[in-house]
């Protein structure tokens, strides 16, 4: 019996288009499964055919496109044991890096296919699923003020220009964390579930996608230099020095603005709401084809 899988795609994700993404089907198709295409029209178009999938009873759903789309489908399938796989033709496709998915279209599509899959952990900020991290106040500001036409241009390193810009022009209210054996407060947070935040580089370089825990990065301070040594720090892999940054792991967190100010959330680099805020994760919740353990 010939498996069926559907193939979602963004067709204007980074370098993908209509016709490369038909090309992307045939290639699937030459492994022998029957193929779905569905392109993504509209926000929550991914998380809508991922969960019609999964009611299909398809067992195979693949993504073509970025780090977005990765996450609305994420968000369509997460816990129901249908395997995701990942053709990387976005902007920047962090998780691509994360699970060694290969850039060339072929390679990604042998693997789709015929590669193995690991189970990775899935973080949850408030009923938001997100494979790589959930970025709190700074973080979602600089994504909310990144200009497109930058990041296509500049892919990765358009988000230090946007984070620049934005330190600039905007407030940073204090956040409060909260977990079982922390608490603490700060100006930036990042909830992260991978070691990579934006291409190879991220403040959390001991995060791992399997063990079931988050690891928390709380910026404490909101000065110009320290802002620019997060970034330097990021990019070395290195973790800042305290009392400048507090680094924690913690399979919850409860994370709140004292002066009920708005701060706003993304998810794997999408806006998704503002605080307060629950962040958790559920542990080995996404079967996912990876090049190499997470």
């Amino acid at each position: 019996m010939t498996e069926t899988a559907y193939l979602i795609y963004n067709p204007v994700a980074g370098s993908c288009g209509e016709r490369r993404a038909m090309r992307i089907a045939d290639i699937l198709r030459s492994y022998g499964s029957d193929i779905v295409p569905m392109a993504t029209d509209a926000t929550g178009a991914a998380t809508r055919y991922a969960h019609e999938a999964v009611e299909r009873g398809i067992r195979k759903i693949v993504v073509a496109g970025g780090d977005g789309t990765i996450n609305e489908t994420v968000n369509g399938m997460a816990g129901s044991g249908v395997t995701l796989a990942v053709i990387p033709v976005g902007t920047v496709n962090v998780l691509s890096k994360a699970l060694a998915i290969p850039a060339n279209v072929d390679d990604a599509c042998r693997l789709a296919m015929k590669g193995g899959s690991i189970a990775i952990d899935v973080g949850l900020a408030g009923d938001r699923c997100f494979t790589l991290m959930a970025g709190i106040g700074f973080d979602a500001l600089t994504i909310k003020n990144l200009d497109p036409v930058l990041k296509r241009a500049l892919k990765g390193a358009a988000y230090p220009i946007s984070g620049l810009r934005t330190f600039i022009t905007e407030d940073l209210p204090l956040i409060s964390v909260k977990s079982a054996r922390h608490e603490t407060e700060g100006y930036f947070v990042i909830a992260a579930n991978s070691r990579y935040y934006g291409g190879r580089f991220g403040p959390t370089p001991l995060a791992n996608m399997q063990d079931g825990l988050l690891d928390f990065c709380v910026l404490k301070e909101k000065s110009f230099t320290e802002m620019l040594r997060f970034w330097i720090s990021s990019i070395r892999k290195e973790e800042l020095d305290e009392p400048h940054a507090e680094y924690f792991r913690a399979e919850e967190a409860e994370i709140s603005c004292p002066s009920g100010e708005q701060v706003l959330i993304q998810t794997d680099g999408e806006m998704v709401a503002e605080l307060p805020v629950r962040v958790s994760v559920l542990p080995r919740a996404l079967k996912i084809c990876a090049g190499i353990g997470a």
